[in-house]
């Protein structure tokens, strides 16, 4: 049977010396579209602009380098053999999407609570010695006060939204390719390289997310207590992530490692959604999560 979608190889655009492939555009339009739904929740939540736009850098920043880590440790540590410690250098070579997460969750309790801990004494008596310079401004930029759970719901909130067009571009470059399937939005793949029809699991996700973020958008005008939506991305997204990980390949090269039966993203999910949890436990009882 022949999938409903037809099979394309992924786009490339050469624009003088600047060259674009599919994934990288909608990544980067992912990136933009979040980031300015993030910020302009943060304003209806009288957080600082600076502060969402900063944090939502360092954050995804942080995701894109622990993401990198788990795709050469977890999933190609023979890449270790190959290159030696340049396979861990090369960030842009490479990302595990659940990796990612988990260096965003590191990149904001970095952020929100360790670093001004850790350098709060450090900016005072700079700024009682009046010492002036660039130092200054790192060590006051980075022990600057946020609020973790205000700022992280304000990112979060945009998430869905990025991380659908991030996951169109993984569809438009075809780099989750799944079981063999006859499943009606299963992709039509080059029987020669792939034996025909196959699961896309990136259009999947993305389908899920949009879900996700039309959730979002329904509940904006909710007055919820800070970590709510946090709390709702993990109770949408990690259960669905971890169920589409069955219909992972296992034949083609390169397919996703099993550790006891399962994809270190399913493991991750688990970690991750058991985190939500959490979160919900705290948030979701609030008197403060009445309609206004």
């Amino acid at each position: 049977m022949i999938g409903l979608i037809p099979y394309y190889p992924p786009f490339i655009w050469e624009l003088g010396p600047v060259v674009l492939d599919s994934w990288a555009l909608l990544v980067s339009l992912g990136f933009i579209i979040g980031l300015e739904i993030s910020r302009a929740r943060g304003i209806k939540q009288g957080l600082q602009v600076r502060d969402v736009v900063d944090s939502a850098v360092f954050v995804v920043g942080m995701g894109f380098v622990v993401g990198h880590l788990v795709h050469v440790l977890a999933y190609n540590p023979h890449q270790l053999e190959e290159q030696g410690v340049m396979a861990l250098v090369k960030v842009w070579a490479g990302f595990s999407s659940t990796g990612g997460f988990l260096g965003a969750v590191v990149g904001a309790v970095l952020l929100f609570v360790a670093f001004p801990r850790w350098l709060g004494p450090t900016r005072d008596r700079m700024q009682a010695a009046g010492k002036e310079g660039v130092v200054r401004n790192v060590v006051e930029w980075m022990a600057r006060e946020r609020g973790f759970w205000p700022h992280a719901d304000a990112l979060v909130f945009g998430f869905p939204f990025a991380w659908t067009f991030g996951r169109l571009g993984c569809f438009s470059a075809h780099d989750h390719v799944g079981k063999v399937s006859e499943f009606a939005l299963a992709v039509n793949f080059p029987a020669s390289s792939y034996g025909g029809p196959r699961h896309d699991l990136g259009l999947y996700e993305a389908m899920w997310t949009a879900v996700i973020a039309a959730t979002f958008y329904a509940l904006r005008k909710r007055r919820v207590q800070p970590g709510f939506f946090l709390a709702l991305w993990c109770a949408m997204y990690f259960p669905a992530r971890f169920g589409l990980e069955f219909l992972r390949n296992t034949d083609l090269r390169g397919a996703d490692v099993r550790w006891i039966g399962m994809t270190p993203a399913q493991w991750g999910s688990m970690v991750l959604f058991a985190g939500g949890v959490w979160i919900a436990t705290r948030t979701w009882s609030s008197p403060a999560a009445a309609e206004e």
